[in-house]
């Protein structure tokens, strides 16, 4: 069902929505500069743009009960994120700004029935003073380390929120947060009649399923020999996994109902499900990638890319020797620190995490030419400390040579952090060039834009391999705050994510073919596709793809001679229009506008247009979709 009304959910009553509609070019303009009725009408919205209203509403209970004059809150799934989001508030504001966290934690289960469906849960209060609160909520947005929807109502939830309204709140409360829950009751009653009901002590398995899914297709081939061993339960209770020794069998009894059905190996390792194990190695590398101590989940995708941040800047720390209690060695401030390059014009916020909590070198072009600056910085002797990639980029699709990269990493002793979500764990290969690899797991792993989440895979032959792992022990490391539910929505979602990506490859290879193509120089001046974009692109796409499954992915982006047959275009498509990609459902939007609106002429200057369409293609019949873009191509055209 295509969402066309203004601020609906993507897709559509979908109460944990990744996305939410925009239809029109003038709709996302009017988002963008905060027209009021635009802004009022959003049910929803992504994630960390958007706090949803379940979060709002928990805000407002904690500011209700425990904030002093003129404060807000906002709230985070840890002490030690909020102590990190209150640094970088002080550095931002000053020194003297006040800052205060509330730790909370919700009832643990009190039987062995409550562990079903109850969990305790914590959660860390920030507050400040209303106007700090944009700085504050910068941290949220950047960073990725945020509380989910599915958490906020949980803990509203045992708050008992409602029995709270009731006794202090105005009858018209009472009646909006009563309507709110009986629509709550029908919806869980749908979930439970279906058999979707979530059983909180399957999470821990989902979460080793999610992480053995990556560990499996990150990479092409794994040693046959111990892969039967690296899978083996005994050996994921070395990990933090729970084992029955009692019942014999791993997570206990009580799981013998989970939804979450077990997976069966052969004896070369392979899933059961989908062929995940290859023959042919890349440079004849065998890859053992452990899901339970390479594999690291986070509540966003920016989370795990701002961890990677974090990681490298300790390990840089510790090269100058400073004091665990720095506070700049939590975020990075400062002139002693090497500087990182971002390699590419990004998605916005990996390059504001870059800029904001450290310096870099920002090589936009992503090609050659940057290439060639890159090396100048190297030959001038400045140490540099880690280089950013996408691959491909968002939005422009380009490719750098990571082979290159990785040639040039050995020789001048930097590391390298690759961004894979465009091109995702079954298009391409990228693990053996990267030191680390980031991945936003909303997109084209879950694909059913109803949950936020992200990876981090460690290179178990990567230069940093053995300090990251330690540094993710450490009290400053890596911290699980996926929530359970989220986890487990993840796990069901991601179940058939091989094929769906090779469907979605095929559906834009026939678009691309049928329809868009014959219109380049006449409605399109330029589609940005790896296999399109440019040769050096395509090459360096090339030399990473995957050998079995591998295709250049759903996702590309159009330009347009002049603006009005882009709105033109993009308004007649009859499609869902908003934020985010990956989905199972093709999505589209006024990229530029709706990730660059304040920078529009800076960003030109990249080769990001701000006529540019981006579309990520979905699951539906190719014949449709051919026959959806060629009458909004023809309604463009017309005089």
């Amino acid at each position: 069902m295509i969402s066309r009304t203004v601020g609906e959910s993507i897709p559509p009553n979908t109460k944990h929505a990744v996305s939410v509609c925009l239809p029109t070019w003038e709709a996302t303009v009017g988002y963008e500069e905060g027209e009021s009725d635009i802004i009022n009408s959003l049910t929803t919205g992504y994630p960390r743009f958007f706090v949803h209203k379940s979060i709002k509403k928990l805000c407002e209970v904690l500011c209700a009960k425990y904030s002093m004059e003129n404060e807000t809150c906002l709230c985070f799934p840890s002490y030690k994120i909020a102590n990190r989001c209150r640094e970088f508030i002080k550095v931002k504001t000053g020194i003297s700004t006040k800052v205060r966290i509330l730790q909370l934690c919700t009832p643990k289960p009190m039987n062995q029935e409550e562990k079903l469906w109850r969990r305790e849960c914590k959660i860390t209060v920030v507050f400040v003073d209303q106007e700090i609160f944009p700085v504050m909520k910068q941290y949220w947005q950047h960073t990725g380390e945020i509380v989910s929807s599915r958490m906020a109502e949980y803990i509203l939830h045992e708050l008992e929120v409602k029995e709270s309204l009731k006794s202090t709140g105005t009858a018209s409360n009472i009646r909006k947060y009563a309507a709110e829950d009986e629509s709550r009751v029908n919806e869980e009653y749908v979930e439970t009649r279906f058999g979707r009901n979530l059983n909180f002590l399957a999470a821990d398995k989902a979460k080793f399923l999610i992480r053995k899914r990556i560990a499996t297709k990150v990479v092409e081939k794994l040693d046959s020999e111990s892969v039967s061993d690296l899978f083996s339960f005994e050996h994921y209770n070395e990990g933090n996994g729970p084992f029955n020794a009692g019942s014999g069998e791993p997570f206990g009894e009580s799981q013998l109902n989970s939804d979450v059905p077990a997976e069966t190996f052969n004896s070369t390792g392979e899933s059961s499900t989908s062929s995940t194990f290859e023959d042919i190695s890349r440079d004849d590398l065998n890859y053992h990638v452990n899901p339970n101590t390479d594999v690291y989940l986070f509540p966003s995708g920016m989370a795990s890319i701002f961890t990677a941040h974090r990681l490298l800047l300790n390990l840089d720390a510790n090269r100058l020797s400073r004091s665990s209690n720095r506070q700049d060695k939590l975020i990075g401030y400062g002139p002693p620190f090497k500087k990182t390059v971002m390699f590419g014009f990004p998605y916005t916020d990996t390059l504001s995490i870059l800029r904001k909590f450290n310096h870099t070198h920002f090589l936009g072009q992503g090609d050659s030419t940057s290439m060639d600056v890159l090396k100048k910085i190297l030959h001038s002797g400045e140490q540099i400390l880690a280089v950013f990639i996408e691959a491909p980029s968002n939005p422009l699709l380009k490719m750098g040579d990571l082979q290159e990269l990785k040639r040039l990493s050995d020789l001048y002793s930097f590391y390298i952090v690759v961004d894979e979500t465009v091109g995702g764990f079954v298009n391409i290969d990228v693990l053996p060039f990267a030191d680390i690899v980031c991945s936003s797991l909303t997109k084209i792993f879950s694909g059913d834009s109803n949950v936020i989440a992200g990876s981090l895979v460690l290179n178990p032959r990567g230069k940093i391999y053995e300090f990251a792992r330690k540094f993710m022990k450490t009290e400053d490391g890596y911290e699980d705050c996926l929530w359970c539910e989220d986890a487990l929505c993840l796990e069901r979602n991601s179940r058939d994510f091989v094929e769906r990506t090779i469907k979605v490859n095929t559906n834009t290879d026939v678009l691309l073919t049928k329809v868009l193509l014959p219109q380049v120089g006449k409605l399109f001046k330029k589609i940005y596709y790896p296999s399109l974009t440019s040769e050096e692109t395509k090459k360096n796409y090339d030399n990473v793809m995957s050998t079995k499954d591998g295709g250049y992915g759903g996702l590309f982006s159009l330009t347009f001679f002049n603006m009005e047959e882009a709105k033109k275009f993009f308004n007649n498509l009859e499609l869902c229009k908003g934020p985010s990609l990956g989905t199972n459902f093709t999505l589209a939007c006024p990229y530029a506008i709706i990730a660059h609106y304040q920078e529009l002429d800076e960003i030109a200057q990249y080769g990001v247009e701000k006529n540019l369409v981006r579309v990520s293609v979905g699951l539906e019949n190719s014949d449709i979709l051919c026959k959806v873009f060629q009458q909004a191509i023809d309604k463009a055209l017309e005089e």
